[in-house]
């Protein structure tokens, strides 16, 4: 396994901003590193946190190998907590056994790309149409403030990823729909298997902040079917986006 660099401040601190906006919208918000797969121990906690962050960034490949005892010297914890970790993460479908090579992190082939987005698509346009009739005045503000956010990050790929899922989430939380939510979750978990978005290039990262503004707007204006509209049409942008960058990577 190859050496990687540990150094999260930036990241800790966009997870803290995110945090604070998904209180104003009332979300459990998962909370890296303290929150996670709750009834296991905290070192397993962190463990899971730590590890999902790497799939989320692409520190851990689709297709890479999961071995304990690797993950247990790289997060420099015993290998009980990594074990309850990875059974988290082969739950979630983010970890799933492959032959020969045993465990690794899964790997979405084409056509599961191509109907994660189609899922995707539906279930975030409803969110949309929801949060455009039961957000409150409080959850648009918050909403605004992580629009501010996103342009101030824009340069910043790494930030801007996480920021990103917050951003979407927040919008699940917007429905007041637990059902949705619950769906979205799941989505949102399948999402972290592909490569980071950041890796789209510049053009698309900025080609996503009007996107998100016309959302953020239609759900201001309480009109839901200007929000389903615009949330349909910035999923499929973002999945032209990935499938150049899925044939471009043959």
């Amino acid at each position: 396994m190859t050496t990687r660099v540990k150094s999260r401040s930036k990241q800790d601190q966009d997870a803290s901003d995110s945090r604070k906006a998904m209180r104003s919208v009332g979300g459990a918000q998962k909370r890296e590193g303290t929150e996670e797969a709750g009834g296991k121990g905290s070192r397993g906690l962190k463990a899971y946190a730590l590890l999902r962050q790497a799939i989320a960034t692409g520190e851990l490949k689709p297709g890479e190998r999961v071995l304990e005892n690797e993950l247990a010297s790289w997060l420099n914890m015993s290998r009980t907590p990594v074990r309850e970790a990875i059974a988290s993460l082969e739950a979630e479908g983010l970890v799933t056994m492959s032959g020969a090579q045993g465990r690794v992190v899964t790997k979405l082939d084409y056509q599961s790309v191509m109907e994660l987005y189609a899922v995707r698509e539906a279930l975030e346009s409803m969110a949309a149409g929801l949060a455009a009739r039961n957000a409150s005045d409080m959850e648009i503000a918050a909403l605004r403030e992580m629009l501010e956010r996103e342009e101030q990050i824009l340069d910043d790929p790494g930030r801007l990823i996480d920021h990103n899922r917050r951003f979407h989430e927040a919008i699940y939380y917007c429905s007041h729909n637990r059902y949705i939510l619950k769906m979205l979750e799941y989505i949102q978990t399948a999402m972290l298997l592909l490569q980071p978005a950041g890796r789209v290039g510049t053009a698309r990262r900025e080609t996503a902040l009007p996107e998100h503004r016309a959302i953020v707007d239609a759900i201001e204006s309480r009109d839901s079917t200007a929000a389903e509209d615009a949330i349909r049409k910035h999923v499929r942008r973002a999945q032209q986006a990935r499938i150049k960058l899925l044939l471009e990577s043959g």
